[in-house]
């Protein structure tokens, strides 16, 4: 299996994905049913794994296969997705109880190099666009939302962020901030809705507190829906209109 059939086997986090037969590949045959699309198509060995007894695509090859079924953003998003599981696993109870290492950021880009490096060169189409994509993941986007905000914010030219930054009030910890630009401290959270289903008025109420406190400690805070996310130019009319002073930030945007 490779592309998006690959993807929901190694449950990498899409959205709104197509829903259509599963792909496979083989070598000399492409037939077509309502169930099933065989293409022709040579994929090397060092590209293919095994998961539940089927032969699918490495993760890392899915990710890069999946720019051409659904665009850079979800490849951008799958591609994060991969490196966060081989330096942190995917136990996210696990990684939100431990934290994050130290020296976390200094493991990606020998991290992504061994991930990406040999299967973006046997790529037959998009290798540049692949490389610059993969340079810029992070393990530190917690949800296929962040990754997306992250996207947008480099397709703006905004690369100096930071993310899952501890806001400390005293001795205690206030909040963990999902993206923050340090010296305009200008703060972004990414809100999904499962945890107000989950947590109902106490999260709400807690947010409340922790947003009131974090304007009292002078930051700014910009809040996004995950359908803001979604739509990079709906992002950056909300992100420049609330944060204005982000615009002489901007560096050289990531062009595709």
């Amino acid at each position: 299996m490779f592309g998006i059939s690959a993807a929901r086997l190694h449950r990498i986090g899409m959205f709104d994905e197509p829903d259509e037969p599963v792909s496979v590949f083989h070598p000399v045959s492409s037939t077509k049913s309502p169930e099933l699309i065989r293409r022709r198509r040579t994929i090397a060995v060092e590209d293919v794994s095994e998961v539940e007894g089927l032969r699918v695509t490495t993760p890392a090859r899915t990710a890069l296969d999946l720019r051409a079924e659904l665009g850079c953003a979800a490849a951008f998003a799958a591609m994060e997705q991969v490196v966060r599981w081989h330096l942190l696993g995917d136990d996210e109870d696990l990684i939100f109880r431990l934290g994050y290492p130290a020296h976390l950021l200094d493991e990606v880009p020998g991290a992504v190099a061994a991930l990406f490096a040999a299967p973006i060169d046997r790529l037959a189409r998009g290798a540049k666009v692949a490389a610059r994509l993969v340079s810029l993941a992070s393990p530190l986007s917690e949800s296929y939302a962040e990754s997306r905000a992250a996207f947008n914010l480099h397709l703006l030219g905004l690369h100096d962020f930071v993310q899952q930054v501890n806001i400390a009030d005293g001795s205690r910890l206030l909040t963990r901030l999902d993206f923050l630009f340090r010296d305009d401290r200008v703060a972004l959270y990414v809100d999904g809705t499962q945890k107000y289903v989950d947590g109902g008025f106490d999260v709400m109420n807690k947010e409340s507190r922790q947003h009131n406190r974090l304007l009292a400690m002078g930051y700014k805070i910009v809040r996004f829906k995950f359908n803001e996310v979604l739509d990079p130019k709906t992002f950056g009319q909300k992100l420049f209109f609330q944060a204005p002073e982000l615009r002489r930030r901007c560096g050289k945007p990531l062009v595709l």
